[in-house]
């Protein structure tokens, strides 16, 4: 017993994730959750104590009920290692959980000084009714967000569905001094009344580099949004309501999808500009030369069905010659991009750039693509070509077909499937690693007490009941052998779960592939061949491992991955 005792710490001691650093670890733990991060402490004592020295905490109230969870969480910043730094938070909460739970974990973070600080407001599914589906809802941040000193990374968010739009509000005056990145996700902006620079939300976050608004909307009764930065380096504006003004001398690059109202007053410094709009509103304004851009990509979409049943004559040139004035603003840009369905509307009214001179004085490359490759291709015309290229001699055209943009897409899909992969399979190795250090640990004592078990029944039994046959052992060790299977179904359902998905995102790679042409497929195929052998070597350890625990003896698959993922799926 002890020396079996001995080879299991041995095997545990010297496993592979025990033997790696510490911040490896810590990265390991951070991704596996911090409920987690706490169980792996059973595994040995080389284990014990390192969740208590994580720098990076995520807390997820989805990961327990609330009052639970909050108890846990409570447990867990009590037990931590005063002595080690935090320096990012990741906070993830429901509404229904309430300010009490979120502030403790805030004034832990603040406490700690951290750098990087993520906030989440989970979107509620229970219990939301069609008309309440429809309602608009919001969370207030504590203020406390809003005024630290040591905060350089803060992203706040709500997850919401489209019908059922909730928000988080934040205060009108800000300080955060060391504040370089701000992610808003689904935020109301509270604008201010009035144009002077000092009313800006950012202003007051003196160091601010990269600014990212998505999904945000400006508070009822605001004027534009004014965005006045002296030091802005990096802005994305994405899918929201309300005018903004841009005031930003630094700033190099600018990227706008969906947007309407947005006034670049003064961007003299821009190089680089990503400009969507599908909707037919109020497209983009300049009200500054660009003189240093360098690229731009311009992509004007049509709705379903035509313009003309969306715009009467009179109202389409004059949205058309928006366009055309847009165009001319960017006249000193090296590298244009535009959509094939921009060219279109120009070309259906040439009478607006026939008499214009071409704008572009300094290109060096004009790409135009579809951006939707369900629509026909177009032919480009000579008045739209001479207006784009005509000053700019020897640029570079570059006319890219729908069969070229399909590839460009699978090829994409695949890539971000084949990532989603490995991500999967890195996670259930890992999670299969400590999952058998841990059952090889439960499976020393219940072999060796297997032998006694009976005699340490009756001894237990006789002193209880010393005057009756009928013997029951409730004991601890019941306990233990019923959590070992529960353990052991968990296993096998997560294993079962895991396998579907992975042959499934194989089958999905597979298909892709097959649509795309040989320059693009065989720069792939190696990549998918390796992920095939590692998810085929991944679930057969797995299998092995299984059958170990249920006493059979383990045996290979004769099928592999490459016949799994082109077998035809089983029917449900």
């Amino acid at each position: 017993m002890d020396s079996r005792h001995g080879k299991v710490r041995m095997n545990v001691e010297g496993d592979r994730l025990s033997t790696l650093p510490d911040d490896l670890i810590h990265k390991i733990l951070f991704f596996l959750g911090i409920r987690y991060a706490v169980q792996t402490s059973v595994l040995s004592p080389r284990w014990r104590y390192i969740w208590t020295t994580m720098p990076c905490l995520g807390f997820s109230s989805e990961d327990l009920h609330y009052r639970r969870f909050f108890k846990f969480v409570t447990r867990f910043l009590s037990g931590r290692n005063n002595q080690t730094k935090v320096h990012c938070v990741k906070l993830a909460f429901h509404e229904k959980d309430g300010h009490l739970f979120v502030e403790r974990v805030l004034e832990f973070a603040f406490s700690n000084n951290v750098k990087q600080l993520n906030i989440t407001c989970l979107y509620e599914t229970e219990n939301v009714g069609f008309l309440q589906g429809f309602l608009q809802r919001s969370y207030e941040t504590p203020l406390s967000v809003y005024n630290s000193q040591s905060l350089e990374n803060l992203t706040l968010s709500f997850t919401y569905s489209f019908t059922y739009r909730s928000y988080i509000t934040i205060p009108p005056t800000w300080y955060m001094p060391a504040l370089t990145t701000l992610n808003l996700l689904c935020v109301v902006l509270n604008a201010g009344k009035t144009t002077e620079k000092y009313d800006s939300l950012f202003w007051n976050c003196a160091n601010l580099k990269n600014l990212t608004l998505k999904g945000c909307r400006i508070m009822d009764g605001s004027e534009y949004l004014n965005i006045c930065h002296h030091g802005l380096s990096n802005l994305t504006l994405e899918n929201g309501l309300g005018g903004v003004n841009v005031v930003t001398p630094q700033l190099k690059n600018l990227t706008i999808r969906n947007w309407p109202g947005i006034h670049l007053i003064s961007a003299p410094n821009l190089a680089s500009l990503h400009y969507k709009d599908d909707d037919y509103g109020r497209l983009l304004k300049v009200s500054t030369d660009l003189l240093h851009l360098q690229k731009a990509d311009i992509c004007i979409l049509q709705h379903s069905g035509s313009l003309q049943s969306l715009f009467s004559g009179l109202r389409l040139q004059p949205y058309i010659h928006n366009i055309v004035f847009l165009l001319q603003q960017l006249r000193s840009v090296k590298f244009l991009t535009l959509n094939l369905e921009l060219v279109k509307l120009l070309s259906s009214s040439v009478e607006l750039i026939s008499d214009q001179p071409s704008p572009f004085t300094d290109l060096k490359s004009l790409k135009i693509y579809p951006a939707d490759i369900t629509i026909p291709e177009v032919t480009l015309s000579t008045e739209v070509k001479n207006f784009l290229l005509d000053s700019s001699q020897g640029a570079t055209f570059t006319l890219v077909s729908h069969e070229e943009v399909r590839a460009v897409r699978n090829v994409a899909s695949a890539e971000n499937l084949m990532r989603k992969l490995q991500v999967l399979l890195d996670k259930w190795k890992e999670n299969s690693e400590i999952n058998t250090t841990d059952m090889e640990q439960d499976k020393a004592p219940m072999e060796s007490q297997t032998a006694t078990m009976h005699e340490q029944v009756e001894v237990e039994n006789e002193r209880a009941f010393p005057d009756t046959k009928i013997k029951w052992h409730f004991g601890d060790r019941m306990t233990h052998i019923e959590s070992y299977w529960e353990g052991l179904n968990e296993q096998y359902e997560k294993g079962y779960e895991n396998t579907g998905h992975t042959i499934s995102m194989l089958r999905e790679i597979k298909v892709i592939l097959t649509k795309l042409p040989a320059s693009h497929r065989d720069k792939l195929e190696g990549r998918f061949s390796g992920l095939c052998v590692e998810a085929e070597t991944i679930m057969d350890n797995v299998m092995d491992c299984m059958k170990i625990k249920c006493g059979k003896t383990p045996n290979r698959s004769n099928v592999s991955s490459h016949e799994l993922v082109t077998s035809p799926q089983r029917s449900s």
